[in-house]
Order: C-alpha cells, then structure tokens, then sequence
C-alpha cells in the first residue's frame, strides 16, 4: 500500500511508480473502511505560501470537501485548497498543554485554524488571534469557529507582516506553524511580544543545519533588540529523507 493521509473521509494516496491498474486497487481497498468515503492522489508536492496541492480522483464520492475530527474539535476544509496536517495532532493537544486560561495567543498562518481551536477548546485562554493569508482557509477558519461554539478566536485575512501591528497588543503566547519559507517571521512575533512571552516556532531543516537554523533564531532576536532563551528543540515530524520539521521552543527575557 502506497502511503496516505486520510483527511476527515477523505484518504489521499501518494504514489511512487504504480501503474493505473495497481493505483484504483488500493483505493477500492481503503473504501471498505467504513470511515473513507473519497480516495484521492496527490498529483504533486505542496508548494507556495498557501501550501496546496492538486490531486486527481480515484474512487468513492466525487468530493474534495470534509470535516475532520480530533482532540474533539472538528474541521471543515477543501484538501486541495486548504493546507491541513492530521499528522500535527499530538503536536496541537502539547501546545494546547503549554497555554494557561489568563494567556493571550495568537497564531500565525492559522490555515483553517487547527491550532487556534484545539487551544481554544482545550486550553480556554482569554483570547486568541488567528492569522492565514488564504482567503479560502479563512473563510473554512471562521465557519470551523462556530462549528465549535467557540466565542474566543478571532480570525484575520491577510499578510503577516501587514496584519501584525501594534495596534494587536502584546501576546503571552505565540504560535508560528510557519509553511517552508526562507523567511522567519520572527521580527513580526518579536514586535508582539513582551517579557515572558513564549514563541513556539516551527521550520525545516536537515539534521546537520540545525545549529546554523538556532543562530539564525538569536541573530533576528538581537535585530529585534530582545533578549531570548531557547527552552526546547523538538522533532515534530519529517518531511523528506533526512529533512525535519522543528519546533523550537522561545521565552522572551526582556
């Protein structure tokens, strides 16, 4: 079988060389579990900022839209339109672990806003800030806020860079679930935080770059002028042979 994510009742298969044939066979198998009702092929890598993918359909329900469930909470997306990871789930719940009910957290490319959500329901803060430049994620983002009943996340279109303002205020917790980008963002997080503040960032990277990626981490904090301290380095998944994706765990000293 060849690798796949299954996406609420959606199961995207990733093939390597199988031929047509061999492709419709595994699909039919994974529609006999009662859960999948779509099988679809991932027809190339995710890519851009907005991190979508084209796939082409194979068997079951002609559809690209479901509703994902984890950690309780339910999502509705489109799988080609709207980056979603069902792998991050543990990742989610140990964030949501981390955050305290007097917290203010914003999260920063928030897609269809797993992290915001799973925090919300779990962790109930004060308040939470989600921003994702998709204007399709944001519209799924803000119709998955009312699905779960929530009335703490607030859900911005837009920019990070144009979207993070003082006029947001300063965060207790922020969460950068950031695409792939040679950019770091940091500098838009650093402007709002405070003494305190927790950042969880995440990137990718080779095992072997790791040391230069954390002193591109306190190179950004000195330009910003803040005092750091680097609390944790997790794995938090691979995304290719001998390339990880990290979390690095930030407090902000001043």
């Amino acid at each position: 079988m060849a690798n796949y994510d299954i996406i609420g009742s959606i199961a995207i298969l990733k093939f390597n060389r199988e031929k047509k044939k061999e492709k419709l066979k595994q699909a039919k198998q994974l529609l006999k579990r009662k859960n999948i009702k779509t099988v679809l092929e991932k027809a190339e890598r995710v890519k851009g900022r907005l991190r979508t993918f084209k796939t082409k359909f194979l068997a079951g329900e002609k559809t690209r839209e479901t509703v994902h469930k984890e950690n309780n909470c339910l999502f509705k997306l489109n799988v080609e339109t709207c980056y979603f990871s069902p792998r991050l789930s543990e990742e989610r719940k140990e964030i949501a672990s981390f955050v305290k009910k007097k917290d203010a957290v914003l999260v920063l490319f928030s897609g269809v806003a797993p992290f915001p959500i799973v925090i919300a329901k779990l962790a109930k803060p004060k308040k939470i800030v989600a921003i994702e430049l998709s204007r399709e994620c944001n519209k799924y983002a803000k119709g998955n806020v009312k699905l779960n009943k929530l009335d703490n996340v607030e859900i911005i279109q837009g920019d990070v860079k144009k979207k993070v303002t003082k006029e947001l205020g300063k965060f207790d917790v922020i969460v950068m679930p950031r695409p792939n980008l040679k950019e770091t963002f940091l500098k838009e997080a650093f402007s709002v935080s405070k003494k305190g503040t927790r950042i969880y960032y995440y990137c990718f990277c080779k095992e072997n770059k790791l040391n230069k990626l954390v002193e591109e981490v306190y190179k950004e904090s000195k330009n910003s002028r803040k005092k750091i301290k680097i609390l944790n380095i997790k794995k938090a998944g691979d995304i290719a042979p001998y390339k990880y994706r990290y979390r690095i765990d930030i407090k902000v000293l001043n």
